[in-house]
């Protein structure tokens, strides 16, 4: 079924009027953006406005949208929740972005991703956006402009993806945020909260301004209000209409109803894609600009490459296999049929090994990484052409285990044949290693989203993203008088209240958290994932010993490396499940 669409026009722009109709590339945001979504097959769809904006946004949606009026984020909700309690997928997002279309594809398109938002990790691209934490690729916490990420991972881009089954939380959830938004009911903490950000916001673009002009990472001052920093006009007025469209912000509640109603809400990346909030005529410009300078198709291509792939597959063989798939996608040629000549190559490797001669070996090595490259290749043909299907994930799951076992087999034949080793037992050993690591590895994954799953549900109306025990009121910062003799308030930097946390983390939690840390490290993280031993490094590993070697030589070598990488990531895999 194809998913209908709901956008929000309400965030006023700096000039004055809907932010949604400031003119970008040679339209406007709003009528931009409705094309994007009437290609991608989005129908119907629905823009909500403000009344004073309400022509000057039929005029830009024209035939293509359905407008509706309301007067306020209250009522905003409240026609969410109309909306979306009927019918199938959804797109909720805010009409006043910027976006690459192909951005919008990957999360509509991904059958992976359910209920998703766009998301970014780039604090430029997520610049003065709400934030998000994930965990197993799950939203576990959102931020609106009343309600706080006190660890984030990401930040959200405006747009949601609503699952049919998911509708009713997501209606459920509008309806009793809309009560909440209400100006009459609305606790006094949501205000609090926003005061908060919006101070922070100030700082961040106070330093970001005095960067610029000193070249030098700017400090966070400690002892002024926010409110006295100066800002240049135009970054001032463009401030105040962030905050002022963060009060007006449905979209970010709607998805704090949704993670916090448990709805299981995955992660599409932004990648290299070009995104930004518009919301002033300046701004406008500046993003046209810089999108101007971006071509779509390479970031595409270059999107199509997995992003935590191994060493062995990203730097030997996705700098050429993408362009493999750009040649397949202008060719017709679908993913599912990429996986099925994968994995003939496969068999023919298999073949080539069992054949025993010094020649066949060579032979099978150089199919068996022909038989890779096109398996990377069918991937990266479903993320660049956005053609993927569950089917096509299940095939390429069985043949890639298919074909490591077939040359495992090859392999024990040929040695037979060819070098008179018996290595039957040894293949064994090997396959069972291989098939205990991947059990291992599933049931941990699905473990952790059963825990994630089973966490506590917050309300609504809490600000923080986990219980908060009450704490203590705290006395007024006392005023200091500087050399001036005006009282200024000893503010420092906003930080992010934590909730309370045990007084000392266990040894399994500092564990897991200095194995965080050594990410950090340069090349400690490609050292991980090398060490694991990988399909990439597997499959090389076995061309590399067969050709040069003996088959012997390729399952002693598989059995050995695959013993580190079991008392590697076994550990590892104790350590996080007592440290949770």
């Amino acid at each position: 079924m194809s998913p209908s669409a709901i956008l929000l026009a309400t965030a006023e722009a700096a000039e004055g009027g809907a932010a949604a109709v400031l003119p970008a590339c040679g339209s406007t945001l709003l009528a931009r953006l409705l094309g994007q979504l009437a290609s991608l097959g989005v129908a119907p769809v629905t823009v909500i406005t403000r009344p004073e904006w309400e022509d000057a946004v039929r005029a830009e949606a024209g035939d293509a949208a359905a407008v509706l009026v309301s007067a306020d984020v209250a009522g905003d909700l409240r026609a969410i929740a109309d909306v979306s309690a009927r019918g199938g997928p959804l797109l909720l997002a805010c009409a006043d972005v910027l976006v690459h279309r192909e951005a919008l594809a990957g999360l509509l398109a991904d059958p992976r991703i359910a209920t998703g938002v766009l998301v970014s990790v780039s604090p430029l691209r997520g610049d003065l956006a709400f934030r998000t934490r994930a965990a197993r690729g799950r939203v576990v916490a959102a931020a609106s402009a009343y309600h706080r990420v006190t660890v984030p991972s990401g930040y959200f881009l405006g747009v949601v993806k609503v699952d049919r089954a998911d509708r009713r939380a997501l209606a459920a959830g509008a309806t009793a945020l809309a009560r909440l938004a209400d100006p009459v009911t609305r606790p006094p903490e949501w205000d609090a909260e926003l005061e908060r950000k919006a101070a922070e916001w100030r700082v961040e673009r106070w330093r970001r301004r005095l960067a610029a002009e000193t070249g030098e990472p700017a400090p966070y001052p400690e002892a002024v209000e926010p409110a006295a920093l100066e800002l240049d006009a135009d970054a001032g007025a463009e401030l105040a209409a962030r905050v002022a469209a963060a009060g007006e912000d449905a979209v970010a509640l709607a998805l704090v109803g949704l993670v916090r109603s448990g709805a299981h809400v995955g992660q599409s990346h932004l990648r290299a894609f070009f995104w930004a909030r518009v919301l002033s005529g300046q701004a406008a410009r500046r993003a046209e600009a810089e999108l101007a300078g971006i071509d779509e198709d390479r970031i595409a291509l270059a999107s199509a490459v997995k992003s935590s792939d191994g060493f062995f597959t990203t730097f030997f063989v996705s700098p050429y296999s993408r362009y493999i798939a750009r040649f397949a996608a202008r060719r017709g040629w679908t993913p599912n049929a990429m996986t099925t000549v994968s994995m003939a190559i496969g068999a023919v490797a298999a073949g080539a090994f069992a054949l025993g001669s010094r020649a066949s070996m060579i032979v099978g090595a150089i199919l068996l990484q022909a038989a890779f490259t096109v398996d990377c290749v069918d991937g990266q043909l479903a993320r660049y052409t956005r053609t993927f299907s569950k089917l096509g994930a299940w095939l390429d799951s069985v043949f890639d285990r298919g074909k490591e076992y077939l040359v495992y087999a090859g392999l024990a034949v040929g040695a037979s044949r060819g070098f008179g080793q018996h290595v039957w037992s040894l293949a064994g050993a090997a396959l069972t290693l291989q098939t205990v690591r991947h059990m291992i590895d599933f049931s941990f994954t699905a473990t952790r989203h059963q825990a994630i799953a089973a966490a506590p549900l917050l309300a609504l109306h809490e600000v923080e993203d986990r219980p908060v025990a009450p704490r203590a009121a705290q006395p007024p910062a006392e005023p200091s008088a500087p050399a001036g003799g005006t009282a200024v308030a000893t503010v420092a930097r906003p930080a992010p209240v934590a909730a309370p946390a045990p007084a000392r983390p266990g040894l399994a939690a500092r564990a897991v958290s200095l194995i965080g840390r050594l990410d950090r490290v340069p090349g400690i993280l490609w050292a991980k994932r090398i060490v694991v031993l990988p399909i990439g490094e597997r499959f090389a590993l076995i061309s590399i010993t067969a050709a040069l070697g003996s088959p012997r030589l390729t399952f002693t070598a598989l059995l050995v490396w695959g013993g580190i990488a079991a008392l590697y990531a076994v550990p590892g895999r104790i350590l996080r499940s007592v440290a949770r």
